[in-house]
């Protein structure tokens, strides 16, 4: 596990200088606090930060094959590397036991097609000095992150953008287009970032820099192929799956833990390793003062079933104030959902007993576990009513009394309705949409026309199943997993010094979801049906059958109270900085609606707070 980056000049030849490599590997000292590495080898050069978690002694990076012809940097893990070794042995000579060695002696006999034979979460870099080439590849799911800048014929690469920043020369220019999708989504999707020069690899991708040209495809992407089976056969297979996943995942050579939920997923973890004879150290974030919000007597049952070292991890709103500028700061990038400050909270209070976190993600997307699934089958019906029965539940709708409970009933009903109106693609986005295109007008009355649901549409061309609730799960998988989920649990462990692993996205695992009907992973309005019949032998009755709750903050509050002189300084020093930037008014009335009463902006104020805090560092 580390951070990676690099340069190659393709179109000039021009000599890469180890110095130009070492500004941009500081600023990613966090990834890897334990070692660092660099090599500049006629115009291409790799740098890389370690931070050990396997072959403590012997994994330092670059490594090179036998007559130093080829040299990797990886980010990650590969969890098969070892079945690879033993295919690979009696060719090759191995002097460390990394799984970085294996990749360097794949790749020297398979080329660009090794990516296809590896298991893990991963984005490395591959020089290859025989040919001159540069080869860069991200994992299946996106678990690791990439991003690269194609600039006047040099190609930049790096695990984050603020090493990309740190090349000289790096423009920051902002992209309009993705500002629009932030707003409205809380994050950015690939190909994009927040920067116009600044691109996302997306998950499942290669870049192959050969000649004087550098080209981006596509190695492996998730299609729907259900296979027959019974509702036995598929809770048998996932349970063998999973199993397996967990046990590939727990190699490592230091301390290790389960960030736990109230969730089907990370308990579902928890049982694995106590199958498989392992009492691991279990974590579960709470809320000051947080009522519905918290989770901590539900995962406490999970922790007493499996006799695990168990602590609970307690954040509140002055923990935000403090973590999430330097947050801001770190990621270069604005991202609004809070939650990840409390992902990083409780990362930053175990990295003092484990160093590799398994943790549930996946799980939901894999096997349709959001109710938004549950409230498109209900739309279908919804589009069915008449008109003035329609009129008449938007109305009643909009007359509910505003409520800051975790996922309350006007929360849930308000969502619905307005996403309702529209065709059933766009109204999924719609539940989960955070300004609206009125909001974003009036918040840049100068933005020219941008589409909110661009990225979107681009990924619906790739299903190939006609079925509805296949394409809004494609899109579940494919957009909001790799770029607001699993990118901001690296961004945060990775800044504490701490590797998260997520069993539910093995290659097995996503392969055997691939198969599963989808009448087995949604069973009327049951969402995860099969997950919960593969597992319910092994889960308390209190955590198979709880509704799902969601990953949540009561931040609606905290803006109330201690949160509200933090918001409001967030806006008079982006206003300071930037002036023309946006109409902060109009973020002053949200947060005035707010504390008024009249409606919960708490979503639309964090998703502007940590955007006030990026672009007065950054613009």
């Amino acid at each position: 596990m580390c951070g990676i980056l690099g340069k190659i000049n393709y179109s000039s030849k021009a000599p890469v200088r180890e110095s130009e490599l070492k500004r941009p590997l500081f600023e990613m000292l966090h990834r890897g606090p334990d070692d660092e590495g660099v090599i500049a080898d006629r115009h291409c050069g790799l740098a890389m930060r370690r931070l050990k978690i396997i072959d403590l002694e012997g994994g330092h990076q670059p490594v090179f094959n036998e007559d130093k012809t080829i040299a990797v940097v990886l980010n990650g893990e590969i969890y098969n590397y070892r079945e690879l070794r033993r295919n690979l042995e009696a060719r090759h000579r191995f002097t460390t036991n990394s799984d970085t060695e294996v990749l360097v002696h794949l790749y020297e006999e398979l080329g660009e097609k090794c990516v296809e034979k590896l298991n893990g979460m991963f984005a490395f870099a591959v020089w290859d000095a025989r040919k001159e080439e540069l080869f860069v590849a991200r994992d299946r799911a996106g678990i690791k992150p990439l991003f690269y800048a194609d600039l006047g014929g040099s190609l930049y690469f790096a695990s984050e953008i603020k090493s990309l920043l740190a090349f000289n020369g790096m423009p920051r220019d902002l992209d309009t287009q993705a500002l629009v999708n932030y707003l409205s989504f809380y994050y950015i999707a690939s190909p994009r970032s927040i920067f116009k020069h600044i691109r996302r690899l997306p998950q499942g991708h290669c870049i192959k820099v050969s000649g004087k040209k550098a080209e981006v495809r596509q190695y492996w992407h998730y299609r729907f192929r259900p296979q027959k089976m019974t509702e036995a056969d598929a809770a048998a297979r996932i349970e063998t799956a999973l199993l397996n996943s967990v046990k590939r995942q727990l190699v490592s050579d230091v301390p290790l833990g389960v960030f736990l939920s109230s969730g089907l997923d990370s308990t579902a973890i928890v049982a694995m390793m106590a199958k498989l004879g392992v009492r691991p150290k279990t974590y579960t974030v709470g809320y000051e003062n947080g009522g519905t919000f918290n989770e901590l007597a539900e995962a406490r049952l999970v922790a007493q079933k499996y006799n695990t070292d168990h602590s609970d991890c307690l954040i509140g709103p002055r923990d935000i104030m403090e973590q999430l500028p330097r947050a801001v700061s770190g990621f270069a990038e604005p991202h609004g959902d809070w939650t990840y400050l409390a992902m990083g909270h409780v990362s930053a209070q175990s990295r003092k007993d484990i160093t590799v976190a398994l943790t549930g993600a996946g799980g939901d997307e894999l096997f349709a576990g959001y109710p938004t699934l549950t409230a498109a089958k209900i739309g279908r019906i919804y589009q069915y009513l008449p008109g003035p029965v329609k009129a008449a539940i938007r109305a009643a709708a909009d007359r509910m009394p505003v409520s800051t409970r975790r996922l309350s009933l006007d929360f849930k009903i308000k969502s619905f309705t307005r996403g309702a109106a529209f065709k059933p693609e766009v109204a999924h986005l719609k539940y989960k949409e955070i300004l609206t295109p009125e909001d974003i007008k009036a918040l840049l009355p100068g933005l020219k026309h941008a589409d909110p649901f661009e990225v979107f549409a681009q990924h619906l061309p790739d299903v190939a199943s006609a079925r509805l609730l296949d394409r809004l799960l494609y899109l579940d998988l494919n957009v909001f997993l790799p770029y607001c989920s699993l990118h901001s649990t690296d961004l945060v462990t990775m800044f504490n010094s701490q590797e998260a692993r997520v069993p539910f996205l093995d290659n097995e695992m996503l392969e055997l979801s691939e198969e599963i009907p989808l009448n087995l992973k949604i069973k009327g309005f049951t969402t995860k049906h099969i997950i919960r019949r593969a597992l319910r032998q092994y889960l308390p009755e209190e955590i198979l059958n709880m509704p799902k709750k969601g990953f949540n903050m009561p931040t609606a509050q905290w803006l109330k109270g201690e949160l509200k002189e933090f918001t409001l300084d967030a806006i008079n020093a982006a206003r300071a900085k930037n002036p023309d930037f946006c109409d902060y008014g109009y973020a002053e009335k949200l947060l005035k609606d707010h504390l008024e009463g009249r409606s919960d902006n708490s979503r639309k104020l964090t998703c502007l707070v940590s955007l006030f805090l990026w672009q007065a560092e950054y613009l």
